[in-house]
């Protein structure tokens, strides 16, 4: 019981640390964006956003790996070492942080992110300065991202459009905006599956509510889909979910 209580204390010693890296990293993206996205080229300025981003979620990551909040597997990624061109990185939604999981992991992404968040002053300025897209309004959300992928970027999206609800076997329905994109695109979308044994930062889990135990996380980089070109969004979409239920529906929690 008192082992229980020292660790929940320590817990939140890390979360108010946590707070203030991210407090401080905000305001230095928000000036840093002000600053570099009018003097910079486009593309410079995205590729200097990414890399500070990725920089900054592995510092954070590792102070939370060595306070002993969580352990993470990643299981295949060696196999996006050697991919030229266009890609989409479509992982399921279980909790909140695991964008941190995938920017910190795979370099260059450009990420489809919730409107709203490129308000919010922890994430507003790094998200800009890395050309982040807002999924608001639907059309332009659509039309940027299959620029980009044209373009040869890489994006990162989350095709449930929102965190794994728990009423849900293993996965939400997936949104058909990412059916639309790999279609119209012709980019390969890579599934990243990822499981953990613990229910932290889930739908309707409260910020300041503390894990109950050591978080265990393994995120695996599936097999390439790509739409051939007869294929609709809405059969692509389909196919793509037999793909999340086949790797995440059987297993239970790590």
């Amino acid at each position: 019981m008192l082992w229980r209580v020292l660790m929940q204390m320590w817990l939140g010693v890390v979360l108010v640390l946590s707070m203030a890296y991210w407090a401080v990293g905000g305001l230095l993206f928000v000036i840093g964006g002000a600053v570099l996205v009018p003097l910079l080229p486009v593309e410079n300025s995205r590729a200097l956003g990414q890399w500070l981003l990725s920089v900054a979620f592995r510092i954070f990551l590792g102070f939370l790996r060595m306070c002993g909040v969580y352990e993470c597997e990643y299981v295949g990624f060696e196999a996006l070492n050697d991919v030229k061109g266009g890609l989409i990185i479509a992982p399921n939604h279980p909790a909140l942080w695991d964008a941190v999981f995938i920017l910190s992991k795979v370099h260059g992404l450009r990420c489809i992110l919730k409107a709203s968040l490129m308000h919010n002053p922890f994430l507003r300025g790094g998200s800009k300065l890395a050309g982040f897209i807002p999924n608001k309004p639907a059309h332009k959300m659509l039309q940027q991202s299959i620029e980009a992928l044209r373009q040869g970027d890489r994006l990162l999206f989350f095709p449930e459009g929102t965190r794994t609800r728990k009423q849900e076997d293993c996965i939400n329905t997936l949104q058909g905006g990412l059916g639309i994109i790999a279609t119209q695109s012709c980019a390969p979308v890579w599934p990243v599956f990822i499981e953990t044994n613990s229910d932290y930062l889930c739908k309707g889990w409260p910020l300041w509510h503390l894990p109950d135990k050591k978080i265990r996380m393994r995120i695996t980089l599936g097999e390439p889909i790509a739409s051939p070109p007869d294929e609709s969004a809405a059969e692509f979409t389909k196919r793509l979910r037999e793909v999340y239920v086949a790797a995440l529906g059987g297993g239970e929690k790590r």
